[in-house]
């Protein structure tokens, strides 16, 4: 009986050893039409921002794994919010909460640079990558994307001690919008 329970935890721990850390996985958005990948099973949650003039609820859709942080999020425009303008206030938001100023005009903050990433159908597309801090003051790097889809505007992140290209290649390159919003 004694080697049937020693059996049967070292196949516990087999199978545990053996899980991926990035299990890719498609994931649906609720009422927005971007088609995405997350490396794990995400969380959801929704608030209010000032994004735009009347405000906005924002959706969140994020993970945590292999010591990094993916995450989706989205929100409505109403026709008189002028996407770039909004786009321009979430990128500064983002850097300041990354505890890290931004630069004159709409330029990012220093040692950040834009990255390429061609996204089909997508308008106002802003790709940056740089370093901050996050929430307790720790080193971070970022990889972000905002663009905008129709009346939708969204951000798709990667954050991270270090981020390496072969998760930034499936998360950002599995990103499909409809040709029509």
């Amino acid at each position: 009986m004694r080697g049937l329970r020693v059996f049967l935890s070292c196949l516990t721990l087999g199978l545990v050893a053996c899980s991926p850390t990035f299990n890719w996985r498609d994931v649906s958005l609720e009422a927005a039409p971007l088609q995405a990948q997350m490396p794990c099973k995400p969380e959801r949650a929704e608030r209010q921002v000032p994004l735009t003039a009347g405000g906005t609820t924002l959706r969140l859709m994020s993970c945590e794994t292999g010591g990094l942080t993916f995450a989706l999020a989205w929100a409505s425009l109403a026709p008189q919010d002028p996407p770039g303008a909004v786009l321009d206030g979430w990128q500064q938001a983002g850097w300041t909460r990354l505890r890290q100023t931004p630069g004159a005009g709409d330029a990012p903050p220093v040692g950040w640079t834009a990255w390429q990433l061609p996204l089909a159908h997508a308008q106002h597309l802003r790709a940056w990558q740089g370093t901050g801090q996050d929430h307790q003051g720790h080193p971070v790097m970022a990889r972000q994307l905002y663009f905008v889809h129709g009346a939708v505007v969204y951000q798709a992140a990667i954050y991270g001690p270090r981020i390496n290209a072969d998760v930034v290649a499936p998360f950002f390159e599995a990103l499909r919008l409809p040709s029509s919003p």
